[in-house]
């Protein structure tokens, strides 16, 4: 059985045999030829976060694949976890029903606790502000078809990167990858832990930490943007105080690589100005797209297939 909990676990051959089980995902979807592999299989989506593209784009990849789906929205609220059930009691139950669990939940790390009694292969489909393996996967599909490689790569985050669990996913499976020089911009409050940078380092990680984008726009090939996640911060004043420090602005394309992409996880509110959606740099819309690919590979790959 295999679960996928963290982007950490994946050596380079396991990233790479992914990444083809996605373009092969990707070719059979547009060509309509999809073979019903996971026909007698049943994949619960169980979201205890709102999510639009993660929970739609697992559930469709079950139904592309032949799979059925049964799913719990707004499970905070619409399952027993309201009555106080813990969730090794909620995942055992959803092993009786189901041959793969897809599981987001607002506490980091509490997927470890649901991994520890599960009988059926488990995915985090985000925990926290703590890891989101699938969209890490994405990001790293979509960076490769839109370069035409993963190595060599100025990457740039910018936004909040104190919060930011897409970051936490994309930067340990592109770190597999040589030459790649990582760019942290945000403002002070919203900076990366000191403790991740102080392991970056010890690890060997290129980086720089910057305070605007203007300083790092020319040198990127990548620009992944970050929203500032209300839902994160303790008191709405905190939140409005840095929610529209950094917003990317149509001028801002000026300073920008004519091949650089523009990336987000979505959903977008403030930070990136409209007018920059049709910029073909804007590379968002197509990322969101390329989660359907990789999230059928990836139940592929955790029922061994």
């Amino acid at each position: 059985m295999k679960n996928i909990l963290s982007a950490n676990q994946f050596n380079k051959e396991e990233i790479e045999k992914i990444l083809a089980s996605a373009s092969k995902m990707e070719d059979a979807v547009n060509r309509g030829v999809i073979n019903e592999v996971l026909k007698n299989k049943i994949i619960a989506c169980i979201f205890f976060e709102p999510s639009t593209r993660t929970r739609l784009s697992f559930e469709t990849a079950a139904l592309k694949l032949g799979a059925k789906v049964i799913s719990a929205e707004n499970a905070m609220e619409n399952t027993s976890t309201y009555k106080g059930e813990t969730i090794e009691d909620t995942t055992k139950v959803l092993c009786s029903y189901a041959d793969v669990l897809v599981i987001r939940h607002p506490e980091a790390g509490i997927l470890d606790k649901a991994a520890k009694v599960s009988t059926k292969p488990l995915i985090n489909a985000g925990d926290g502000a703590n890891q989101h393996p699938s969209q890490g996967f994405l990001d790293l599909y979509t960076i490769k078809k839109e370069h035409n490689r993963l190595n060599n790569l100025n990457i740039g985050f910018g936004g909040d990167l104190l919060n930011s669990r897409t970051l936490r996913s994309l930067l340990p499976l592109i770190r597999a990858y040589e030459g790649n020089k990582f760019y942290f911009i945000s403002p002070k409050e919203l900076e990366l832990p000191r403790d991740f940078i102080e392991e970056l380092k010890r690890s060997g990680v290129i980086f720089e930490e910057l305070r605007s984008l203007e300083e790092a726009l020319p040198k990127l090939d990548v620009l992944y943007m970050t929203r500032v996640q209300k839902e994160r911060f303790l008191d709405v004043s905190s939140y409005e105080k840095v929610k529209d420090l950094f917003i990317l602005k149509k001028d801002h394309l000026k300073a920008m690589k004519l091949d650089a992409i523009i990336m987000h996880p979505l959903p977008k509110i403030n930070e990136i100005e409209k007018e920059v959606d049709d910029d073909p740099r804007a590379a968002y819309f197509r990322q969101a797209q390329n989660g359907l690919y990789v999230r059928m590979a990836l139940l592929l790959h955790v029922l061994g297939l």
